[in-house]
């Protein structure tokens, strides 16, 4: 393969643009069946990203079946996998980070109810009254909403676990790929306006001081959100 075959990954932090651009070159016959694949660091330089960026779309390529690793290194095994392999590795990882939230978060937004000050509830209501007028702006909102739910938690322990999942969800590039993605334009909108109206229950609960509608309401939420991508997004 000649150097700099490929230009720099303009959303640097896309793992799943790194990976659809090593498949093009696979079925454009630049990289072909039993080559190896040029070594993560070589990758890094010609794509422009980080390392653990490289790694995730080299997950995803073995996941789909392009890629197998022989030793420790990756090679390429097909430029057409199987129907069975072309899974989506995307929806995998939110279905993942999804499960965790779940685990977490009624629980975490029960005990807000119990033990929020008036102010803190106030200012959790005044999070979810925002109107966003797009993607980027509903992003900020919703992660300063449920980060300020588990603020109020008075459990640093309980926060400190709750913000690594919550961190690895905002920071997914599988997560930020559906999202951005211009097939899933409308159904984002949707997703948008169902997640609004859910934080104004989620609000309105915790307002109330009612553990048990509180964690009915982000359960509800959380199911709502994770199936419409997995079902809906493409």
């Amino acid at each position: 393969m000649s150097n700099s075959t490929f230009e720099h990954v303009e959303r640097r932090t896309i793992a799943a643009d790194v990976r659809e651009r090593i498949i093009d070159a696979i079925r454009r016959d630049e990289l072909k069946v039993g080559d190896l694949l040029p070594a993560e660091r070589v990758l890094c330089d010609e794509f422009g990203v980080g390392r653990t960026s490289v790694r995730e779309a080299i997950q995803g390529l073995i996941a789909s079946g392009y890629v197998v690793r022989k030793g420790n290194r990756a090679v390429i095994a097909s430029a057409t996998p199987t129907l069975e392999l072309a899974i989506d590795t995307r929806k995998a990882t939110i279905s993942n980070l999804f499960e965790v939230r779940r685990v977490i978060e009624p629980a975490l937004a029960g005990l807000v109810a119990e033990r929020a000050s008036a102010s803190v509830r106030r200012q959790i209501s005044e999070i979810a009254n925002r109107q966003a007028s797009g993607i980027e702006e509903f992003r900020l909102i919703d992660r300063e909403f449920h980060q300020a739910i588990a603020a109020a938690c008075e459990n640093p322990v309980l926060l400190d676990v709750y913000e690594q999942a919550l961190a690895s969800l905002f920071s997914s590039e599988e997560f930020a790929s559906l999202l951005y993605d211009e097939n899933n334009k409308d159904e984002v909108i949707d997703i948008i306006a169902s997640s609004s109206k859910a934080h104004l229950n989620i609000a309105a609960a915790i307002l109330a001081g009612n553990r048990a509608m509180t964690e009915t309401a982000v359960s509800a939420h959380l199911w709502d959100v994770e199936q419409r991508m997995l079902e809906r997004l493409k």
